[in-house]
């Protein structure tokens, strides 16, 4: 088949594959809130509140798909299933979908909209100053989230129809979690053990997704201006079964072959990532670094 042929054969790959990625993520999410009621300690707190906090960033990355209208079909499934997941972490799905559509389209660092979470850290010095502004950094980064596509009154009274919908949805599911913690557990739980994952695990494991996959390329490029004129880029990586299931869901680690056709079922970009090679759309080579080394990469080098 021609390269057009076979883009349109993984296109018409239409299942609902993201089921399987859904189910573990709540059964994981399921077995914390087990060992909050069943085990409460010292221990089963520590353990709650970082596997939440990982199910939550997973349930971001479930979101990204429902953006791009990928994660599950037919539509209407998808857009209830997505804002179900959006609401679950305090996101809007349309003010995301325009915020990371603007992303995909934006040429230059200058102009996407998710700059502000890796232009800081590499423009900090490489070593101790920049892994700094990597880990400390993120506590600006909520309010910047919050503006482009969480719950803020202002903006949810400016919206009109469904948007103004889903920002009412968000209220009431944290409401709800919030009820359910003061009737079965206790009120201070949905603080403890949803709110403060979500601002600290959650938002860490996606600033650092977001820094290795748009910040390795740029590395060695000089700080400055230059830095916000240089074009947007990724890269593809490699991971294993681990990084898979807690960094790269949905098949994230082939972020250079998404950004180059985002329209494709997240589940074939390993098939549209051969079919780049081998008509020659990127490089020969199938070997990536993992998100460790490339991690290592923009922090150090």
């Amino acid at each position: 088949m021609t390269f057009q042929e076979s883009l349109a054969a993984l296109h018409d790959d239409r299942r609902n594959v993201a089921i399987f990625n859904i189910a573990a993520t709540f059964a994981f999410m399921a077995g914390a809130i087990f060992l909050l009621v069943r085990y409460p300690g010292p221990w089963s707190y520590a353990l709650a509140f970082a596997v939440i906090g990982l199910m939550q960033y997973r349930t971001v990355m479930a979101c990204h798909e429902a953006v791009h209208k990928r994660l599950l079909f037919p539509l209407w499934l998808n857009e209830t299933v997505g804002s179900a997941h959006c609401a679950l972490v305090g996101i809007n799905l349309l003010w995301y979908r325009r915020q990371h559509l603007g992303h995909h389209a934006a040429q230059d660092v200058g102009h996407d909209t998710d700059a502000y979470i890796y232009e800081p850290i590499l423009r900090a010095r490489p070593g101790m100053r920049r892994v700094a502004t990597w880990i400390f950094g993120a506590a600006g980064e909520v309010i910047q989230k919050i503006q482009q596509k969480g719950f803020t009154v202002s903006a949810t009274i400016e919206a009109e129809g469904k948007a103004r919908l889903l920002s009412f949805l968000i209220v009431a599911v944290q409401a709800a979690l919030l009820a359910s913690c003061a009737i079965w557990l206790s009120w201070w739980y949905y603080f403890a053990f949803w709110l403060l994952p979500l601002l600290t695990i959650a938002i860490f494991m996606n600033r650092t997704r977001v820094l290795v996959e748009h910040g390795y390329t740029h590395v060695p490029r000089q700080e400055g201006s230059l830095l916000t004129a240089a074009p947007v880029e990724t890269v593809d990586l490699s991971a294993g079964f681990l990084e898979r299931f807690f960094i790269a869901p949905y098949m994230f680690n082939y972020h250079f072959s998404h950004h180059l056709v985002p329209s494709i079922p997240y589940y074939k970009n390993p098939d549209l990532s051969r079919l780049l090679r081998q008509h020659g759309k990127v490089g020969s080579s199938a070997r990536h670094p993992t998100y460790t080394q490339a991690l290592r990469h923009v922090l150090w080098s």
